[in-house]
């Protein structure tokens, strides 16, 4: 089986306090969910049950976790274990990708 998918495509930002949250792809190992933010959308405090990995494929978010702030821009990505808090801010409109471990939900992403 083959999926192609583009992070660049059809993207549509929500207004409202919330990032537009897609799941783009899913393989045997992962899933690619793309978080598409306006400028001051924040994601709180929150925990993925596996591990994740957040790149920044477009602007500039200001990463929270386990009490330091990092700011993340265009090509930058970071790697959590799982169960550690973590949140997000945009500092522009951005585009980010979420790679998720199978076992994990994207529905929990969409909660968040």
């Amino acid at each position: 089986m083959i999926e192609l998918a583009s992070f660049y495509d059809n993207l549509h930002y929500e207004d409202g306090e919330k990032p537009a949250v897609k799941t783009m792809i899913k393989s045997p190992l992962a899933k690619e969910i793309r978080l598409l933010f306006r400028d001051g959308q924040v994601m709180h405090a929150h925990k993925a049950p596996h591990p994740i990995v957040v790149q920044v494929m477009e602007g500039a978010i200001d990463f929270g976790v386990e009490g330091e702030r990092y700011v993340l821009k265009k090509g930058m990505m970071i790697v959590l274990d799982s169960n550690v808090p973590h949140d997000l801010i945009a500092l522009e409109e951005s585009m980010v990708r979420l790679s998720l471990n199978l076992q994990d939900q994207d529905s929990r992403v969409h909660q968040v």
